[in-house]
C-alpha cells in the first residue's frame, strides 16, 4: 500500500493513502456537528475498488459501542428483510479496540447487493467492508470510518486497511487550544 498521510477536519484525522481522491458532497451537511468525507482509490480496475468514508454526527445522549454494533446488526437484518433476503449483510468480527482512550470496535462485515448503487460490474457483487466506529464525550460526536472493497481488494491490502482505520482519532483539544489562542490574538490587536 502506498504511504500514509495525515487529512483531519473539524478534530477527526485519519492516516490514509497518499494516492487516494478525496471527495466532499457539497450537497450535504458538512460541519462541526456532521458530516462525512470519502476517499477513494483510483485504479482503472475495478477488482482494486476500495473506498474509504469517514463519517460523524453529534448524538443526543451518550452511546455506548456495544449498543451502537447491535443496532448496526438489526439494522442490516432488516435491511436485508426489506430486500426480500436479495441483498444480504453479515458481520462476520467484532474486535474491541481503545483508541486515545476511547472504546472503540472494529468489525468486519459483508453484504452482497444487486443495486446499482454497489454493484461495480453490474451484476450481484460480494463487498468487504472494515468499519471502526468509536463516541467522543468531549465533543458529543460519533465518529464512524468504513472502508469498503471488492474482496480481492480486501485480501490484498486487508491489514493496511486495519492499520488505516485504526489510525482514526479526535483532537478536539488541539482545536479548542488553537481558538482560544486565536481569541487571545485577535483582542491583542
Amino acid at each position: 500500500m502506498n504511504s500514509l498521510i495525515p487529512l483531519t477536519i473539524y478534530g477527526i484525522g485519519v492516516y490514509h493513502p497518499k494516492g487516494w481522491k478525496l471527495f466532499i458532497n457539497p450537497n450535504t451537511t458538512f460541519n462541526f456537528n456532521e458530516g462525512m468525507v470519502k476517499i477513494d482509490k483510483e485504479s482503472a480496475a475495478k477488482t482494486n475498488a476500495a473506498s474509504l468514508s469517514i463519517r460523524w454526527a453529534t448524538m443526543k445522549n451518550e452511546v455506548k459501542i456495544d449498543d451502537y454494533v447491535n443496532e448496526l446488526d438489526l439494522q442490516l437484518q432488516k435491511k436485508q428483510k426489506k430486500s426480500r433476503n436479495k441483498d444480504k449483510y453479515r458481520i462476520l468480527r467484532r474486535e474491541k479496540h481503545r483508541l486515545n482512550g476511547k472504546d472503540a470496535c472494529l468489525i468486519e462485515n459483508e453484504f452482497i447487493a444487486n443495486h446499482s448503487i454497489y454493484r461495480i460490474f453490474g451484476k450481484d457483487e460480494l463487498v468487504k467492508v472494515l468499519q471502526l466506529f468509536f463516541y467522543s464525550k468531549e465533543s458529543g460526536r460519533m465518529i464512524v470510518a468504513s472502508l469498503s472493497a471488492t474482496e480481492e481488494e480486501m485480501k490484498r491490502n486487508k491489514e493496511g486497511y486495519k492499520e488505516t482505520l485504526l489510525s482514526l482519532h479526535e483532537n478536539i483539544n488541539q482545536v479548542q487550544t488553537e481558538n482560544v489562542k486565536r481569541t487571545k490574538i485577535e483582542k491583542a490587536m
